[in-house]
């Protein structure tokens, strides 16, 4: 991205934002690459260290499970090992459960697949795995930790035409990981080029302002400060039992205070999952702060961390491109507060 002229105009912001009011499932770009909106699941855990090739291999099951779901789609896979990317099936990516029994502990463990040859562009569907070294994920101590993460996207017309098997599926991955936050709904889907994040940081700061409803969820910058606590979710939620202990309630005493006819919750064994809703919804800010968000902001804002990590790609000086600084993630982190000033005082 140039340091010296604007990635983008109002005029492409405008016309996206009306798009994703049509199709929350929508991309933009030019000649070099696409970015979008689309939805996602992101699980973030801790695991065993002295169990860590178990960790391992149940990501590569859960990795197979979502394969089979969403039909195979995938164009482009990385190695393992150096995360150089190939195209898929490429006798280059080594077996993944077999090199999952040879990772060293200290060693990153991290996998990607997509549908997208340009590692540029947003995927339409897509997942990124990473279990991060044992000595940063220490269950017991809980010191110096960081989150491991499976982050998943895929096709809001898929979704829409599978969201019964889709649930059994997060369900069932849930059980499986025993995650310590989930998150679903809408943001920007991350390219397999990692700097490309520069430029979707700039549509997320162009966009976060027209629609309460798109969360930004970006693991590597996100994956220690969640550790802090939880971002204010947009739609679906995993509020697991360690989290919930924080904030001295039971089960039944969070069911009593998100009682409402739109809001579903079903028992797992990590904890409980919320649903606002039938299905994620991107909020156009003219129609007000969504009810369901802050009903839930409300119950977790005790839990909640403020400084998430959304600097991954701060602005620097003379970059015409705007980007979230240390206030205005602040604010965007409490649009659901009933004092929020978020997009403005107006």
């Amino acid at each position: 991205m140039s340091l010296t002229t604007k990635f983008l105009s109002e005029q492409d912001i405008d016309e996206l934002a009306s798009e994703l009011k049509e199709w929350p499932n929508t991309a933009r770009g030019n000649d070099a690459f696409e970015l979008g909106v689309t939805p996602f699941v992101t699980f973030y855990f801790l695991y065993d260290t002295k169990r860590y090739v178990e960790a391992s291999l149940l990501m590569v099951d859960i990795h197979e499970e979502f394969e089979r779901l969403v039909g195979k789609p995938y164009k482009t896979a990385t190695h393992p090992d150096s995360e150089r990317p190939y195209p898929y099936g490429s006798k280059r990516i080594p077996d993944l459960r077999e090199f999952a029994k040879k990772a060293d502990a200290d060693d990153h463990f991290a996998f990607s697949f997509n549908d997208e040859t340009n590692h540029k562009s947003s995927p339409a569907t897509s997942n990124s795995s990473w279990r991060i070294p044992a000595y940063q994920n220490d269950r017991e101590s809980r010191r110096d930790r960081t989150y491991s993460s499976i982050q998943l996207c895929y096709r809001w017309s898929w979704w829409k035409n599978n969201q019964v098997a889709w649930r059994a599926f997060v369900h069932q991955t849930i059980q499986k990981l025993q995650p310590e936050q989930v998150y679903s709904g809408f943001a920007m889907a991350n390219p397999l080029e990692f700097g490309t994040r520069s430029e979707v940081a700039v549509w997320e700061r162009a966009l976060t302002p027209r629609f309460y409803g798109l969360d930004i969820d970006s693991p590597y910058g996100m994956h220690r400060e969640l550790l802090w606590g939880i971002r204010p979710p947009t739609w679906a939620f995993l509020l697991s039992d360690i989290w919930r202990e924080q904030l001295s309630l039971t089960r039944e005493a969070v069911k009593v205070v998100l009682t409402h006819p739109r809001i579903t919750i079903a028992e797992l064994d990590a904890g409980l999952w919320v649903e606002l809703g039938p299905q994620p919804e991107l909020y156009p800010v003219e129609s007000g702060v969504p009810e369901l968000p802050s009903l839930l902001n409300k119950l977790l804002r005790p839990i909640r961390h403020d400084d998430m990590g959304l600097l991954d790609f701060g602005e620097w000086d003379g970059d015409p491109n705007e980007r979230f600084t240390n206030a205005d993630a602040v604010r965007w982190m409490r649009r659901f507060d009933e004092d929020s000033d978020w997009p403005s005082s107006e």
